[in-house]
């Protein structure tokens, strides 16, 4: 991912203004000569993209690229900082370069962009000596982009095998010779399809009428029990009041399992606990739901049998069964050819080849349906199809799905990568908001210009290329133009991300005290701990983003911050701490929630994002009040 970087920072030097400025403090010769590296260097990177280079060696020159590009665009943003940003401003800039040209930041700047000269040097001698020098050869440097989205398909191959089981787990939910509250499992591996059958289940019409109060919640491996609480507290209460808010919630365990067990007393409920990891949770949380013998149910997804024998020894877990290879071709040409009725297919040439493939998926959804989005994007000829399966490394025992997985991350053209690896970002099973996706990767530089399409047009193919790929899932679409409005990744899918994006150091998650050490490095931070107080991160951060239920961490100090988000945290009890971003005026992306008491308030907050010279998106909501701006400039905010 030193591709993305580097285009980054090629992209900032070709900028008129940066251009003009650097010029007149005389250091532009030697910012267009480390500018000519990059650019040489662009095209072993992109050729090393394509060939799927894994020597270690060029690996460590890849990494050593990636960490002086990063150094180049921290020296040039923490520059410009004070400059003019609109264009045609030369006599502003020659007035405040009159003024600042004798300050230390000038000769900073100038020793800075000498030792990167260094840095670069060393980096042309270590691509000889690591025998890179060869890599590039051949490569025609063009920026490998998705293209748009082929019509979507009005099936839904997911579901494909699951009529049976479907039928069961309804069957036994819906049995009235049941009375008390009895607990429904579907366990099985990973991949398997246990949340798209129990989606599939819970909303079925059926059982929707039967049940009085109806939720789903979904918790992960790693979870804190008071906001997995909170959590079920919150939706039961929002079935009958929708403007209750997780802030309107006590936060005593003991008052919060209470509140649970008045809200459903006299009530026939269904709650679905999907992806639950060991039983710990139910010996905390399953006093609170009441048995009343009226034929309440709880539905949970596992990968575990002890999981759900624990929470009801009476009721037999189901077991989801593999899909036969009969079912398992059905899946994969469903994948391959979306619009087409896979029993009207000829594909006469390409049966051995299909074949080969559904035998080696070992009948794990996951892995046909991430297989066939490799498939749909390859040529449909013999040829392509076998030299895809000679590369994979079948051999592995027990690693196919992982292998499917790791290939289709790297059949990703390098701009869809830098997308990819931000789904690590978020928690498991989180519901993302597509639009705030689409504008935090346009702030962040991921998403390129291109002719007769604006950036949003073109983060919008990404993402459908990531969906058709099976690489993330969409939860909903938009009933007036069809485009994708939330959307989660799987868990399996999710791994990959993060270990992509620890290996790049590309983003880095701080979930337990452990990794307190490396935040000081790291360019990106998304923070799942509410214990984050003491958090040391490198004053060169571009990316914070907040999922934990607690109080915002302070970041005054990251003048270089572009994206901040705090999805699930809370700024404070009063919009005054927002002077923290006072200086952060790379900001392109902020997105708040917190609390505004008078009107003093607010005009200090209007006073705060004039000072953002660069903001692009501003989503704001507090208790009082609620506002979206959206790609809006600075000096002309308006409020929706």
């Amino acid at each position: 991912m030193a591709e993305t970087i580097v285009n980054l920072v090629l992209s900032k030097l070709a900028d008129v203004v940066v251009k003009e400025v650097l010029h007149l403090y005389s250091v532009n010769k030697q910012v267009e000569k480390v500018g000519r590296e990059l650019e040489r260097i662009q095209a072993f990177l992109k050729d090393s993209d394509r060939k799927q280079v894994t020597d270690e060696r060029q690996k460590n020159w890849v990494k050593e690229v990636r960490d002086v590009a990063h150094s180049i665009e921290d020296v040039i943003d923490t520059f410009l900082m004070d400059i003019p940003q609109k264009s045609g401003m030369r006599e502003n800039i020659k007035n405040l370069l009159t003024k600042t040209k004798n300050l230390p930041t000038v000769h900073i700047l100038v020793d800075e962009i000498n030792q990167i000269q260094e840095k670069m040097k060393e980096i042309e001698e270590s691509r000889v000596r690591y025998g890179i020098n060869n890599l590039g050869e051949g490569s025609t440097g063009d920026i490998k982009l998705p293209v748009r989205p082929t019509v979507l398909s009005n099936v839904d191959p997911d579901i494909v095998g699951f009529k049976a089981d479907q039928d069961r787990i309804v069957k036994e939910l819906l049995d009235e010779t049941t009375h008390r509250r009895s607990v429904v499992s579907i366990c099985g591996t990973g991949g398997l399809g246990k949340t798209t059958l129990a989606q599939k289940v819970y909303n079925c019409n059926d059982v929707k009428g039967q049940f009085g109060v109806c939720i789903w919640v979904a918790i992960s491996e790693k979870f804190e029990i008071i906001d997995v609480s909170k959590k079920i507290l919150l939706k039961i209460m929002q079935q009958f009041d929708p403007s209750i808010k997780l802030s309107d919630l006590p936060n005593e365990m003991e008052v919060i399992l209470t509140d649970i067990h008045k809200s459903l007393r006299g009530k026939k409920y269904l709650i679905v606990i999907d992806d639950v990891w060991t039983i710990d949770l139910w010996t905390q949380i399953g006093a609170a739901f009441p048995d009343e013998n009226i034929g309440s149910r709880v539905l949970v997804t596992t990968r575990f049998t002890d999981v759900p024998k624990g929470m009801d020894p009476i009721s037999e877990p189901y077991k989801l069964q593999f899909l036969t290879e009969e079912l398992s071709r059905e899946l994969l040409l469903k994948r391959v050819f979306p619009n087409h009725d896979p029993n009207k297919i000829s594909f006469d040439d390409l049966s051995d080849i299909l074949d080969q493939f559904v035998h080696k998926c070992c009948g794990l959804p996951l892995a046909l349906v991430i297989l066939g989005g490799l498939l749909l994007k390859k040529p449909r000829s013999y040829a392509a199809w076998s030299s895809m399966f000679r590369t994979m490394s079948w051999h592995v025992e027990g690693k196919n799905c992982s292998e499917i997985i790791g290939t289709s991350y790297e059949d990703l053209p390098f701009a869809l990568k830098s997308c990819f690896m931000y789904f690590a970002a978020f928690p498991e099973d989180y519901s993302i908001e597509a639009p705030s996706l689409l504008r935090m990767w346009i702030a962040e530089g991921f998403i390129p210009q291109e002719d007769n399409r604006t950036l949003k047009e073109t983060a919008e193919s990404f993402l459908e290329d990531l969906v058709q790929r099976s690489m993330v899932q969409v939860d909903s679409r938009s009933l007036l133009d069809g485009s994708i409005t939330t959307l989660r990744i799987h868990d399996l899918l999710r791994d990959l991300a993060l270990q992509k994006a620890e290996e790049e150091n590309f983003l880095l998650v701080y979930s337990k005290p452990d990794d307190k050490m490396s935040l000081s490095r790291a360019h990106r931070v998304a923070i799942h701990n509410p214990e984050c107080d003491q958090l040391i991160m490198s004053p060169n951060l571009h990316t914070l983003l907040f999922f934990s239920n607690g109080r915002m961490l302070n970041c005054s100090k990251q003048r270089l911050l572009k994206v901040v988000s705090n999805e699930d945290t809370h700024i404070g009890e009063n919009i005054i701490e927002l002077g923290m971003f006072l200086g952060l005026t790379q900001l392109r992306y902020l997105s708040l929630r917190g609390r505004v008491s008078d009107k003093r308030d607010q005009e200090f907050f209007e006073k705060v994002i004039g000072r953002m010279k660069f903001l692009q998106t501003l989503e704001v909501s507090w208790l009082t009040v609620m506002a979206t701006m959206s790609f809006l400039r600075v000096h002309g905010i308006s409020r929706h």
